[in-house]
C-alpha cells in the first residue's frame, strides 16, 4: 500500500488492490507524500486514451509490461508497482499516471479493447475494434511522417491532411491509374 501511495495511486485504487481500508490509506498519504490523497475516481472509460495516439502507444507499452509481470504469481498490487516503475524507467516522457497505467490492461479484461495484430509490423497491440483499422499506435506514429509504400520520409506541411505517400509513390500510383483507365476505355 505504501509503494502504491508513493507512486501516486488514489485511495480507492490502493484500497481495492490491497484490501487496506480507505481510512488507513488516506492517513498514509500525508506522511508518505507530504500531500493529501489525490481527489477523483479511478478511470472508467477509454476516452482519454483515444484522444491522442501517444496515449495509445503508452497504454500498449504498459499492457506489454503487464503481460510479462502477470505470470510471475505476484499479487495485483505487486504487479502494478513493478509495471509502473518499469514504465517510468523506460519512457523518457511518461504520459500515464499510475491509475491510467492500471486501467489500460483492464480495458482488455472488461472486453472494451481487444488484442489485434498490426497489418504493418505484425506485432500484437490493444485497442478498440475498428480504431484505425489494424494498425498499431507505433506504426501510426512512424507512418505519420513516412511513405506507407516505400518508407521514405515525407516533408511535413503545417496545414491540411497528412500525406500518406511520397511524391515518387504518388506519381507511380497516378501512372498506374492512368494506364488502367486507358485499358478500360479500349
Amino acid at each position: 500500500a505504501a509503494q502504491l501511495v508513493q507512486l501516486g495511486a488514489r485511495t480507492a485504487l490502493v484500497s481495492q488492490l490491497t484490501g487496506v481500508s480507505r481510512k488507513v490509506v488516506k492517513q498514509l498519504h500525508l506522511p508518505l507524500t507530504g500531500m493529501p490523497s489525490p481527489a477523483g475516481q479511478v478511470p472508467f472509460t477509454d476516452t482519454w486514451y483515444l484522444k491522442n495516439n501517444q496515449r495509445l502507444l503508452h497504454a500498449n507499452v504498459v499492457w506489454k509490461l503487464f503481460q510479462g509481470f502477470e505470470h510471475a504469481g505476484r499479487s495485483s498490487a505487486s504487479v502494478l508497482t513493478h509495471v509502473y516503475k518499469t514504465y517510468l524507467d523506460i519512457m523518457d516522457e511518461p504520459v500515464l499516471s499510475l491509475s491510467r497505467a492500471y486501467f489500460a490492461p483492464r480495458l482488455v479484461t472488461i472486453n472494451s479493447w481487444y488484442e489485434q495484430t498490426c497489418d504493418y509490423c505484425s506485432q500484437s497491440f490493444i485497442g478498440p475494434l475498428g480504431n484505425q483499422g489494424s494498425i498499431c499506435p507505433a506504426c501510426i506514429e512512424y507512418f505519420g511522417f513516412r511513405c506507407r509504400s516505400c518508407g521514405a520520409k515525407i516533408k511535413s506541411h503545417g496545414n491540411g491532411r497528412r500525406k500518406d505517400a511520397c511524391t515518387r509513390c504518388q506519381q507511380s500510383k497516378k501512372k498506374k491509374s492512368e494506364k488502367s483507365d486507358l485499358r478500360s476505355c479500349q
